[in-house]
């Protein structure tokens, strides 16, 4: 796992942080308490968690996820803080 801050540019945003780093939006969005935008100068806690990362498909869910991945649906959903899969989230699948 990989730790660090990381100061806003003009025009980011949280979803190209997420693509640029590899991780969720909703890990970005949890470690920091972030309830609107972001904007430039803000300092970004961002946690790189091992495994790899997966785009939901439509009609995914935790569970089919979790067997695909070999990975319970606990250990799923506590990588990821989200209870459920929609189509496009980008979740890690921990190691």
């Amino acid at each position: 796992m990989k730790k660090f801050f990381y100061r806003v540019n003009q025009g980011e945003s949280v979803a190209a942080l997420a693509s640029r780093f590899n991780v969720p939006v909703s890990t970005i969005v949890k470690s920091n308490n972030l309830s609107a935008e972001i904007e430039e100068g803000d300092v970004l806690f961002i946690e790189r968690l091992s495994g790899a990362l997966y785009s939901a498909k439509p009609f995914d869910t935790m569970e089919d996820v979790a067997e695909r991945f070999h990975v319970t649906v606990e250990e799923l959903k506590a990588a990821n803080g989200v209870d459920y899969l929609f189509y496009g989230l980008n979740v890690i699948i921990p190691d």
